[in-house]
């Protein structure tokens, strides 16, 4: 038998949508057409570019564990410009592998054991798993209350604000006014927002996202985090980012080396030779992605499924608390027998109980038609 294993850990579930995507590659390597609306990106023509050799030996070393200067760069002006931040490149930006690594590199950062950190529902399901495992205790939101409802909410021992701007899976986007009402409950209450910004570009034409660091242009109160896994439609290459005042920089900088070093060098120095030309081809492809949403959620209303409001990202968080059962019995039901594959709604909240993840990234819309009328005939 082997020596115990730490409880913390052992509590932890998987990573549920991970688990159903699992089920979906292994029915997939058998042959089976799978309806895949449990993926958390969407799928984009992105051009290859070349690499010379000097470039790729580059790429097998060690680099800066902020970030390749290049990328920081880049990745500071892309923000100046399309959301008015400014954020200093050599203090005030981490590049990572990944904004999973980050944001709970975050935690481990601003957290003593029992602070609180509050979380509105449908809450990305590991900020839950990334808190305990900080240390701290995740008090959970219900996705029904108003942000101008969340303080109370808070105790003596709140600590973090979580938000994702616009939400996964419910395509919530926060206004500015919103906004400035949380930083005003942060400056008041001395805590930290954490704002967790992966679907800044999947919005309508004059759908207006405003990022957190534009609100609190200071970053005394704000920490935001970002992934070019999403927007730029690179989930496999694992590189994110954070933007933050230089105080909480220097001590994600300590964990970075200690448990990353650095993002992939190669994949970074990519990146950044070729920044606006891959934005330039992906963006638009972001913005089409957004109307595909719209076009869907016509088909909801058509079809007559519920689903939470919103105007960003690539999923629904769709109404199925009238199946006779429990969700996740329809979710196994759809990927058993019918090989639609979807996320229970408990996965991000114990108030979304009801409901299921429906990503549209990958499937056409007849396809999207065709498993929701199936899902409408079971509900």
């Amino acid at each position: 038998m082997i020596p115990k294993l730490n409880p913390t850990v052992e509590s932890i579930p998987e990573a549920l949508s991970i688990f159903v995507n699992q089920l979906v590659y292994d029915k997939k390597s058998r042959g089976e057409r799978v309806y895949t609306f449990s993926l958390g990106e969407a799928f984009f023509d992105i051009p290859r570019f070349e690499i010379d050799d000097e470039t790729f030996q580059r790429g097998y070393h060690y680099s800066s564990s902020m970030g390749q200067p290049k990328l920081r760069e880049r990745l500071a002006d892309m923000y100046r410009r399309s959301y008015g931040v400014v954020a200093d490149p050599q203090t005030e930006i981490l590049v990572s592998c990944g904004s999973k690594p980050i944001l709970f590199m975050v935690m481990q950062a601003v957290l003593e054991a029992g602070d609180e950190v509050l979380v509105h529902e449908p809450g990305w399901l590991s900020y839950k798993e990334q808190v305990k495992l900080a240390g701290g205790v995740h008090v959970p939101i219900p996705y029904y209350d108003d942000i101008y409802d969340w303080e109370k909410y808070l105790t003596d021992r709140s600590k973090v604000i979580v938000i994702n701007n616009p939400n996964n899976p419910s395509g919530q986007l926060y206004s500015r006014a919103e906004l400035e009402h949380l930083l005003r409950v942060a400056e008041e209450h001395d805590l930290f927002i954490v704002s967790d910004e992966a679907y800044s570009d999947f919005l309508m034409p004059g759908d207006s996202f405003v990022s957190m660091a534009d609100v609190d242009p200071t970053r005394e109160h704000t920490i935001v985090v970002n992934s070019l896994s999403k927007n730029m439609g690179m989930s496999g290459w694992r590189v994110g980012y954070t933007i933050a005042h230089k105080d909480v920089i220097a001590q994600l900088l300590k964990l970075n080396q200690h448990l990353i070093t650095c993002a992939a060098t190669v994949l970074q120095n990519y990146m950044a030779d070729h920044f606006d030309e891959i934005l330039a081809a992906t963006l638009p492809q972001a913005v089409e992605t957004a109307q595909k949403r719209r076009k869907v959620q016509d088909i909801l209303d058509e079809v007559g499924i519920g689903y939470l409001k919103g105007v960003g990202t690539f999923y629904f968080l769709i109404d199925v608390s009238s199946y006779p059962g429990e969700t996740e019995e329809l979710v196994r039901t759809l990927l058993t027998d019918h090989n639609i594959a979807t996320v229970p709604g408990r996965a991000y909240g114990e108030s979304t109980a009801g409901f299921v993840r429906f990503g549209i990234g990958v499937e056409s819309l007849e396809d999207i038609e065709k498993c929701l009328r199936v899902i409408k005939s079971l509900i």
